[in-house]
């Protein structure tokens, strides 16, 4: 502050030794005058600093003042945990040139029966999505919670609108890199998913998908992931005699050598039931469930390939695939012991990113039971079947595979379109219904 005081002074001094005096002052009388100002400034600088040494020594002696009781951090939900919401609004505008059966919003199969042919437009915004996570780590844990609902879904199991896709706590133990998940979450197993404009992914051709409430252990050694986990559908009636669930194995191989984002995979799974011969008979009948997947993911350059072929019997709701399990005629009608139905499937899929705006994909799925497993199951006759039976029908078929190829281009940061056109072909014996639709969809993510 002196210094300040004194450049400004001898500013002063030189402007005025400069001018021309205004009065009849000799030189010595101003100087001795501008000395004496110059002094004067000293002085009040040297009172200004003692001054400003007393505030600071007593703001730094007084008592800190007293803040506002802020909320307490135990019962503040935002700031205990890390917490994301999330979701997406997606509508889907289709043309069919077939009646598409089993879930109507997205494709299953074609419908069964001669009057399969009626075309129809759909204006459909189910899958718009919405999700809340939320993680915290405490000592050698980290645990996660998540749930997500969308529209699709009826009031039933599962479906409850609006339905809840997923449900689960996740309990993760760091040290040994060992989480547990309790709930409902995607299959642990035949975990690919084809890149389809379409909610269903390639349903009943080839892809095996669902949620299912589960309990899965996983653990991380290197570039392997090894899983075991049971799972089984929320029950929907008391009285049900289907009591053990799928118990299940995966071992994954990721990145590593492959390289980035590439993985193999092959899990598999067994469960045993018993089901009744007839709706009217207690007595149970032992049918075995297995199933055996693979799963390839490979990136190079813009191209991204997807794989999963899956062999395996008694394959089930579990999976999606609705009254393709079990046959309970067994060619001599309901009377005969149901037996577990044989199949393979499997999908495949090829996308080129053109650019991080433009993507194209192509693909194909099938689903191949056993036709000797499908005996008993007439298609004949369709239209004089009862409203239920023709919909077991419609679900039913001894090959079902899908063509479809699509496009997305990102519009904004949240906004992209996209197309898609599929062909879908449904076998039943003789009989082989085929039909095409084709999507315009609008998609918001945010």
């Amino acid at each position: 502050m002196k210094k300040v005081f004194t450049i400004v002074a001898l500013l002063v001094s030189v402007l005025c030794l400069m001018s021309v005096p205004a009065s009849g002052e000799t030189l010595d009388e101003r100087l001795n005058r501008l000395e004496k100002e110059i002094q004067s400034l000293k002085t009040q600088a040297a009172q200004r600093d003692a001054e400003l040494a007393e505030i600071k020594a007593a703001a730094k002696a007084a008592p800190p003042a007293v803040a506002a009781p802020a909320r307490l951090v135990e019962g503040d939900v935002w700031t205990k945990y890390n917490m994301r919401l999330y979701g997406r609004v997606k509508v889907d505008v289709n043309y069919d040139t077939a009646q598409f059966e089993k879930y109507n919003d997205f494709i299953g199969t074609v419908k069964a029966g001669p009057s399969y042919t009626n075309d129809s437009t759909n204006f459909n915004p189910r899958d718009t999505r919405f999700g809340f996570e939320t993680s915290h780590t405490d000592g050698d844990w980290t645990g996660l919670g998540r749930f997500e609902v969308d529209f699709y879904g009826t009031n039933s199991v599962n479906n409850l609108i609006p339905r809840m896709r997923l449900a689960y706590v996740k309990m993760v133990y760091n040290p040994c890199d060992t989480s547990i998940l309790v709930g409902q979450d995607w299959i642990p197993v035949a975990q690919l998913n084809p890149n389809t404009v379409d909610f269903g992914i390639l349903t009943a051709a080839g892809n095996l998908w669902w949620r299912v409430p589960q309990v899965t252990v996983r653990k991380q050694i290197g570039d392997f992931e090894v899983l075991a986990s049971a799972m089984k559908h929320r029950r929907q009636y008391t009285t049900e005699e289907d009591r053990m669930p799928w118990v299940l194995g995966r071992i994954a191989y990721n990145e590593g050598l492959l390289g980035k984002g590439n993985s193999v995979a092959l899990g598999g799974g067994y469960r045993t039931e018993s089901v009744y011969k007839t709706t009217t008979s207690a007595e149970g009948h032992r049918i075995e469930r297995y199933l055996l997947a693979a799963e390839l993911k490979l990136a190079h350059g813009p191209f991204t390939l997807r794989a999963e072929p899956w062999i395996g019997q008694g394959i089930g709701d579990e999976f999606l695939r609705y009254d393709m399990s079990v046959n309970y005629h067994n060619g001599t009608g309901d009377t005969a012991n149901p037996e577990a139905i044989w199949a393979i499937g499997g999908f495949v899929d090829l996308t080129y990113k053109v650019n991080p705006k433009l993507s194209f994909t192509v693909g194909y799925g099938v689903d191949d039971p056993k036709d000797e497993d499908l005996g008993g199951i007439t298609f004949t006759n369709y239209d004089s079947l009862s409203d239920t039976v023709k919909a077991q029908r419609d679900r039913q078929f001894t090959m079902n595979s899908q063509l479809f190829f699509n496009t997305w281009y990102q519009l904004t940061r949240a906004i992209k379109v996209g197309a898609e056109w599929i062909h879908l072909k449904t076998e039943r014996f003789s009989e082989t219904n085929s039909g095409n639709r084709f999507t315009v969809s609008t998609w918001y993510e945010f």
